[in-house]
């Protein structure tokens, strides 16, 4: 049977399973188990491609100086 892949998750997605499973133990330790959980959804979020995020402009900032300096 052949294996078929889910798409894989966004970094947001990621990230709110995180929270959610933290949120679920807070007040404790993790057990040995939910660390090895805990470390997977790490690595699956390191590996997630990060949203491109177009520069936004900052009035004042290096950018702004640089222009003024001409």
């Amino acid at each position: 049977m052949p294996s078929i892949q889910s798409p894989a998750r966004s970094r947001e997605e990621i990230n709110d399973a995180i929270r959610s499973f933290l949120a679920d133990r807070r007040g404790r330790g993790l057990t040995g188990a939910e660390r090895r959980v805990y470390e997977r959804l790490r690595t699956e979020w390191f590996a997630a491609p990060r949203r491109a995020v177009a520069p936004s402009y900052c009035p004042g900032g290096a950018a702004s100086r640089a222009s003024h300096a001409r």
